[in-house]
């Protein structure tokens, strides 16, 4: 009894310690002549009277993944009926990389991001200074973890100041106005444009938020995007399997 809890517990532990690069998915993505499509696991969206879906995480998770996504990202953040344990349940559910999507501004965070197993963390420029931000990014790195820093229309000018020597780093445009909370895909063609040759080579370019159909996909790849990040339009939908297959293949 005691050994068969041991060797458990032992599996678990291992499977939490795994880590996986969202880099490398991308590329793999790509190299498969697919597109690569980071999905959300995520309750409830960011409006105020947004009601939770009361999806179970392992279920969605599982059927992103059969669709062909690249990637998971999930929301941890109890406001949004998020936890901890939906993040350690995804990881140990699929094989893809899994991200930690939250607001992350502390080095402890970091460390509690690697323990629920999470292989990149989101870092949101806009409430970090330049410092806090590449300090974060390197404590991620330091523990293996890769980190997606997220660039708004406010936030934009911060790549100016970062590190991103990292192998590590990935860099996020969100389509989100985070004051009114309205969506324009128009807000990732203006400033990929404008940072383009800031970010080095080696450094993926991801597309965030407001893309819901595969016209709209079309216009971030075109725009730059190595990867998009889906996250409403999935959730809602009614077969999430076949939603994520629609934006992997067109």
């Amino acid at each position: 009894m005691v050994e068969q809890i041991l060797r458990r517990k032992r599996e678990i532990i291992e499977r939490l310690q795994s880590r996986r690069s969202m880099k490398q998915a991308i590329s793999e993505a790509l190299t498969a002549g697919n597109n690569p499509v980071i999905t959300e696991v995520k309750q409830k969206g960011l409006k105020e009277g947004d009601q939770a879906l009361n999806i179970v995480s392992v279920v969605a998770a599982k059927q992103m993944e059969a669709g062909g996504a690249c990637a998971i990202s999930v929301l941890t953040e109890e406001a949004f009926a998020g936890s901890l344990s939906d993040l350690s349940d995804v990881k140990l559910s699929v094989t893809l990389p899994v991200l930690r999507k939250d607001f992350i501004f502390d080095e402890f965070q970091v460390l509690e991001s690697y323990v629920h197993g999470a292989d990149a963390i989101l870092l949101i420029a806009r409430f970090l200074s330049a410092s806090e931000l590449n300090g974060l990014t390197q404590k991620a790195a330091a523990v293996g973890l890769e980190a997606l820093i997220e660039l708004d229309r406010v936030s934009k000018d911060m790549i100016y100041g970062m590190d991103l020597t990292s192998a590590s780093t990935l860099i996020g445009i969100n389509n989100r106005d985070l004051d009114t909370l309205e969506v324009d895909v128009a807000t990732f063609e203006q400033i990929a444009h404008e940072i383009k040759s800031e970010i080095p080579a080696d450094v993926p370019l991801v597309a965030m938020s407001g893309i819901n159909t595969k016209e709209e996909a079309r216009r971030m790849f075109a725009a730059g995007a190595d990867a998009l990040l889906a996250g409403t339009s999935v959730m809602h939908a009614d077969d999430i399997e076949q939603k994520v297959r629609n934006f992997v293949r067109f």
